[in-house]
């Protein structure tokens, strides 16, 4: 209690009404009687004395000087209180040095007891507001003194409580981002975060959340079980139409969970080796470098390429962050490692080459047409064998991956026609030895027709009708089944056998072949004769008469 509250009094009163409240009260707490409360009336009164001599006192009307006609005597000026400091304030100082957060309830008792309680509660607001580290006396205080809270003294400073909120949020902002790299700790202090008094209003709670959040998205690294310690504590997940925490920063940790959990199943995939989709992952979210990526590439298939080309939408649509943190995501890092060799241009070279080999080699040297279509079938198998083997031969020359680079570069454009330019090692370098096969088997005839074919082939790419042909074949394709290609091929192939033997067997004959006259075939069954048999008969060898027939020997 303060010396004014002792007395019954007002802070205004003067010297005659102190004494004379002193002088009553002193009837009810005597010495002999009541000590103590003797003793807190006599500082009180002591106090009060002291204060009241501060105080200006009003003149009386003997010491007024002389009111002049024309001359208005001007007001008295207090003196400032910076000059000469009131007892309170003595009293407050003498309180407030040495002043800590471990003896703030003592000295704050001895304030009360000495009636300075509210010089030293604005002593202890400006000793918190430097920069020093008062952080720990300031708390305290806010403890004690409830201030930053409804119940705080209404005399106080508005700009300087302020201000002090200020610092306060800075530094809990700073110790959040300092313990952010160890999960319980951090949780720990938001925890005593939201159990601080200045911040139990609204705003105040506000405020917290919205610092949370925005210190989660800044962090370096995710930490989901950080988040979900933090939804747990804060009550951002509780059921209702709108979350604790304030938009768009809860829209954004959502997508940023999401994005996380997103990257752990594909992470997670890169252990498996069952399906495209793990593949893909391998590929798009393994950690691995240039070389061993090539290496993984030559295994793909086409549903694995196709799987990897649906897991970059995804995450080009569902979680586009992920392109700026993830450099291995670019498109430019794994589709050039998918090369698309021509599906019909060395199939249709080996067909052609193995046609002209049945035709130069069986047919026309007298075999049927039959057996020269299953030779030529049968070549076709022998060269796609070989055409596979030196294909995978080709691609295992993965080490070569950077001197084939290089060589496409440079050197590309020049070493095909075919466009895009393939690579050189993995995907020219078989082709070209297929050719040296057929050579050794067909001879020159062969390998000019496959190289011929190949040429037409790559010319015949560089136009827009074979781009539009390839997606119409590429198409069919990926939407016919299997069964229904193999049934389209058959019904196709085998109408064209039989046209083919309709066709060899109606061939022109030659002279003295097939059903002729008889006299040349009579002439011609002759093994000797005087006179050479006749090409063509005339018209009077043909009509001579009986008589002259019957005359000849």
């Amino acid at each position: 209690m303060s010396c004014w509250e002792v007395l019954g009094l007002s802070e205004d009163a003067d010297k005659r009404s102190i004494k004379r409240q002193y002088a009553s009260l002193l009837k009810r707490h005597r010495p002999d009687d009541d000590p103590e409360g003797f003793q807190k009336l006599r500082q009180a009164y002591e106090q009060a004395l002291e204060w009241a001599q501060w105080q200006p006192e009003a003149p009386t009307l003997s010491q007024l000087p002389a009111p002049l006609d024309d001359v208005q005597a001007p007001p008295p000026v207090p003196p400032h209180p910076l000059e000469r400091p009131s007892p309170a304030q003595r009293l407050a100082e003498q309180c407030l040095e040495g002043v800590d957060a471990a003896n703030l309830a003592d000295r704050l008792a001895q304030a009360r007891l000495q009636g300075c309680e509210r010089a030293f509660e604005h002593g202890l607001l400006q000793r918190c507001l430097p920069d020093e580290d008062n952080y720990a006396l300031a708390e305290a205080a806010i403890e004690q003194l409830h201030w930053l809270t409804p119940w705080q003294r209404e005399d106080l400073p508005h700009a300087a409580t302020e201000h002090l909120r200020s610092r306060l949020m800075d530094h809990a902002c700073s110790r959040l981002t300092e313990v952010l790299h160890d999960t319980q700790r951090f949780l720990d202090l938001a925890r005593q975060l939201a159990a601080s008094p200045w911040l139990q209003t609204l705003d105040a709670r506000q405020w917290l959340n919205q610092s949370l959040a925005m210190i989660l998205l800044q962090a370096p690294d995710w930490s989901e079980r950080l988040f979900e310690g933090v939804c747990a504590q804060q009550g951002w997940r509780l059921s209702g139409h709108h979350s604790a925490c304030p938009e768009p920063w809860w829209s954004q940790l959502l997508a940023q969970s999401q994005c996380a959990t997103f990257v752990q199943n594909q992470v997670r995939l890169t252990q498996f080796y069952d399906s495209s989709a793990s593949q893909a992952a391998r590929m798009l979210f393994g950690s691995l470098d240039e070389d061993a990526r090539v290496r993984l590439s030559i295994t793909f298939s086409a549903a694995d390429w196709d799987a990897c080309e649906e897991l970059y939408r995804t995450v080009q649509l569902r979680h586009p962050q992920l392109l700026y943190q993830m450099p291995q995501l670019a498109p430019d890092n794994w589709r050039p490692l998918r090369r698309r060799p021509p599906a019909v241009a060395v199939p249709a070279a080996i067909v052609g080459a193995s046609a002209c080999m049945s035709w130069l080699l069986e047919y026309r040297l007298g075999g049927s047409f039959y057996i020269s279509v299953i030779d030529l079938l049968l070549r076709a198998l022998f060269l796609g064998a070989v055409a596979w083997a030196l294909n995978a031969g080709c691609k295992m020359l993965s080490r070569a991956w950077r001197l084939d680079q290089w060589l496409h570069e440079r050197y590309g454009h020049w070493l095909s026609f075919r466009r895009p330019a393939p690579l050189p090692i993995r995907e020219s370098l078989w082709v070209g030895l297929l050719g040296g096969v057929i050579y050794m088997a067909g001879g020159l005839a062969g390998s000019a027709t496959y190289f011929g074919i190949l040429a037409t082939s790559a010319i015949m790419s560089r136009g827009a009708t074979s781009k539009r042909i390839a997606s119409l074949y590429s198409r069919l394709y990926e939407r016919l089944p299997d069964d229904v290609l193999v049934g389209l091929f058959l019904g196709i192939l085998i109408p064209l056998v039989l046209l083919g033997n309709t066709f060899a067997g109606n061939a022109p004959l030659a002279a003295n072949e097939g059903l002729q006259a008889w006299p040349q075939r009579t002439c011609v069954a002759r093994q000797l004769t005087t006179t050479p048999c006749p090409v063509q008969l005339s018209a009077r060898q043909w009509h001579v008469p009986k008589t002259s027939q019957a005359d000849q020997p």
